[in-house]
């Protein structure tokens, strides 16, 4: 089966790493048909059987030398991510925070009320999707605000960046 390995954090700060080194340490412990996707910890790769994000975590902390929280998805989870955006693509900037499990609903619906016009978010499953009107413009959403506010940590991406794994390695 396909996956997508979201590592949190990579390549911030001193936390630097060359995809290629990335891929030899997720090709070291048997996965097949590794490729990764820009500089910020996109991991594609089969297994046969799904591993667990905190043995994939691990895995790169023991690789790597330092701990990348990781988010999995399977190739039909990453294409149901895009089947849900929320807004069509009118020249908005969206982005996706993937979670490490589908909040409680009152969480997120608390998330959801902290968005400030014309920002908008809306929290989808194990996602939190994120509207803001420019790109490069400074944002009020936050990410240690979901963080607080579900009670777990997250890590975000482009939907043009998913878009193009998806298109890329998953089809």
């Amino acid at each position: 089966m396909r996956y997508v390995a979201f590592l949190r954090a990579i390549n911030t700060g001193n936390r630097r790493i060359k995809m290629v080194d990335l891929r030899r340490v997720f090709c070291d412990v048997g996965f097949e048909n590794v490729a990764t996707h820009l500089a910020s910890g996109n991991v594609i790769f089969d297994c046969p059987s799904p591993p667990l994000p905190g043995d994939l975590g691990q895995i790169v902390e023991q690789g790597v030398g330092f701990h990348s929280q990781v988010f999995l998805r399977t190739a039909g989870e990453v294409r149901s991510v895009l089947e849900r955006v929320p807004w069509t693509d009118d020249g908005d900037v969206v982005e996706v925070s993937f979670l490490e499990r589908e909040p409680e609903p009152s969480a997120a619906r608390k998330l959801e009320a902290t968005a400030q016009e014309p920002e908008q978010l809306v929290v989808s499953g194990a996602e939190l999707y994120f509207l803001r009107t420019a790109r490069g413009a400074p944002t009020v959403h936050k990410e240690p605000t979901a963080t607080k506010i579900l009670q777990m940590n997250t890590t975000r991406r482009g939907i043009s960046t998913v878009e193009q794994i998806y298109e890329r390695f998953l089809r």
